[in-house]
């Protein structure tokens, strides 16, 4: 074996500058890698309640048919992402729509003001139980949002697959014409 020779101590202040260097650029990503992960657990940040007049009676069917209006958008939307699968992104298209909707979920909690629970207040138990299904909704929607990511780790490939040679036999019939 050979025997290493000593380092020139005229490049010490060199590799202590990439050394820093090195380690800089590793804790700089290790802060980025966290601070992603805990901005994606936290979620997205709610809008200060609206404040002012508690809604009408009339304002509550219009709350009620736009609630009603989101649970049937969600069910679509879930038994219609079966016929996406020849889409380029799947899993992207229903994360994007999924955001939308809960957000839009979120607007009608705070114009109808489904979570103002003070006592005494005008049709508060009509709001409790637009809350409750609003709560069973998004219940739902997680379970749906979890199937759907769960389908897209494990089958995934087979329905693309399906999907592509599908798209393949269109093509071979196309061309009888």
């Amino acid at each position: 074996m050979r025997a290493v020779p000593p380092r020139d101590p005229r490049l010490r202040p060199y590799r202590i500058a990439a050394w820093s260097v090195y380690f800089g650029i590793i804790a700089l990503l290790a802060v980025l890698v966290v601070g992603s992960i805990a901005r994606n657990l936290r979620g997205r940040a709610r809008h200060v309640a609206p404040t002012g007049a508690l809604p009408t009676r009339a304002a509550l069917r219009v709350c009620l048919a736009e609630l009603e209006t989101l649970y049937q958008q969600q069910n679509q939307q879930a038994w219609a992402l079966g016929t996406e699968f020849e889409a380029r992104d799947p899993l992207r298209a229903w994360n994007e729509w999924s955001r939308h909707w809960e957000q839009e979920v979120d607007d009608l909690s705070d114009r109808c003001r489904l979570d103002v629970t003070t006592p005494g207040e005008r049709f508060l138990e009509e709001r409790t139980e637009m809350a409750a299904a609003r709560d069973a909704m998004l219940a739902l929607h997680r379970a749906y949002t979890a199937q759907v990511n769960r389908f897209a780790q494990e089958e995934g490939d087979l329905a693309r697959a399906a999907a592509e040679t599908l798209a393949h036999a269109r093509r071979a019939v196309a061309g009888w014409r």
